[in-house]
C-alpha cells in the first residue's frame, strides 16, 4: 500500500473523529473546490477557517484544531484525487437537506478564496451540486 494513499485514508479517519456531519461536509466541500486546480494555497485554509469563524452554526467547532486536519485533508484529495472525491461525496450526502446550503456556501467561497478563479473550481462546485441534488444554476 502506498504511503500517499496511507495518509489519504488517515486524514479522512481524522475528520471523521469530528462529530459533526455538517463540519465535515463544510470541510469535504471546500477541499474539493480548493483543490480543483491541483493546489491548495495557504490563503485557502485561512478563508475555510474563517467560514468557521464566521457563521454560528460552527460555534462550538476548534478551529485550532481542525485546521490542521483540513490542510491534511486537502493534500489527501491532491494525492488521490479519485478516492477523493468518491470519499467527500460520501460526506456531502451525509448532511441534513435544510444544512445543504452551509455546504454550498462554503464551496462558493473556495471558489474564490485564493484570489482567482479557475474554471475548475466552478467545474468541482457544479458537480457538489449534482450529487447534492441541486441545480447548480441555482446555486
Amino acid at each position: 500500500m502506498s504511503t500517499d494513499l496511507d495518509a489519504a485514508r488517515t486524514s479522512w479517519a481524522e475528520l471523521d473523529a469530528v462529530d459533526d456531519t455538517l463540519v465535515q461536509a463544510v470541510a469535504a466541500a471546500f477541499a474539493l473546490v480548493a483543490t480543483a486546480d491541483r493546489e491548495l494555497a495557504d490563503a485557502e485554509v485561512d478563508r475555510f477557517l474563517q467560514v468557521l469563524a464566521d457563521d454560528p452554526a460552527f460555534e462550538a467547532v476548534d478551529a485550532s484544531a481542525i485546521g490542521p486536519q483540513f490542510r491534511a485533508l486537502a493534500q489527501a484529495v491532491l494525492d488521490r484525487p479519485e478516492e477523493g472525491w468518491l470519499v467527500a461525496l460520501s460526506r456531502l450526502q451525509k448532511v441534513e437537506p435544510e444544512r445543504i446550503d452551509h455546504v454550498i456556501r462554503a464551496a462558493q467561497i473556495a471558489i474564490v478564496a485564493d484570489g482567482a478563479l479557475h474554471p475548475q473550481e466552478e467545474a468541482a462546485l457544479r458537480r457538489i451540486c449534482e450529487a447534492l441534488g441541486i441545480d447548480p444554476d441555482a446555486a
